[in-house]
């Protein structure tokens, strides 16, 4: 009996330690996973900050300041770049309207455009261009103005306002009405009998005061000269 009752403990005892050294190794396992896993969290969460830190900061377009293409150095160079190889049409640029970062720059531009062929007319047209971190530079989308507007001629002489006194006559008179907002003309697009095409940058007052690029409509009437229509002119395309 004693020798039976002995090899029943050193049974008991085996079975004992290989279960010991089981919860041991899979203990040891669990660590080692545990470990592994937050190796990876931190590792992830090491690239997220670095490729964070690494983009660019992507916003929406800004509306320029200050339009003059003479006060917009930067945005003239990429143009120049972008249209250094165009063939068959030129564009002079009357305004830089807006600006938006990017990994590079998209800029927007308010240009006069003629093809080069005999008796060709002048069209205006915003012109988008994005610029890379390089400096390299390409056109992206272009949209005329006056589009599938029925008897509409665009404007052949100067796009300055103040060089075209009936169509800056007719957009002083149809302003003296209005309050709330600051009308800005940039250039004076074309004209189809009585009314005028001109666009502008408009500023609203108050505390939800927002700034538009617009095309407006104006009439010239007997008693004076009033607002047809306001089209914002969406930069971004």
């Amino acid at each position: 009996m004693r020798k039976i009752f002995m090899m029943t403990l050193g049974l008991y005892c085996a079975v004992a330690l290989m279960g010991c050294k089981a919860d041991a190794t899979n203990t040891s396992e669990s660590k080692t996973a545990i470990e592994s896993q937050t190796s990876v969290s931190e590792t992830t969460d090491a690239n997220l900050a670095q490729s964070s830190e690494d983009a660019p900061i992507v916003g929406g377009w800004s509306i320029s300041e200050k339009l003059s293409p003479s006060d917009n150095s930067d945005a003239m160079r990429a143009f120049d770049m972008a249209v250094k190889n165009l063939e068959g049409y030129s564009y002079e640029v009357v305004a830089v309207l807006g600006s938006q970062t990017v990994a590079g720059t998209n800029y927007s531009y308010l240009c006069k455009g003629i093809a080069v062929t005999p008796d060709a007319k002048a069209e205006y047209a915003v012109v988008n261009v994005y610029e890379d971190l390089s400096g390299n530079a390409k056109i992206t989308g272009s949209l005329e103005l006056l589009e599938g507007k029925d008897g509409w001629e665009y404007n052949e002489g100067s796009a300055k306002l103040e060089d075209n006194a009936d169509a800056k006559k007719a957009f002083d008179k149809s302003l003296e009405a209005l309050a709330g907002a600051n009308y800005e003309p940039i250039a004076y697009i074309g004209k189809k009998d009585n009314s005028y095409a001109i666009l502008a940058k408009i500023s609203t007052e108050g505390s939800d005061s927002q700034t538009t690029i617009s095309m407006v409509y104006v009439t010239s009437t007997d008693s004076g000269a009033m607002i047809d229509d306001i089209k914002d002119v969406d930069i971004a395309m």
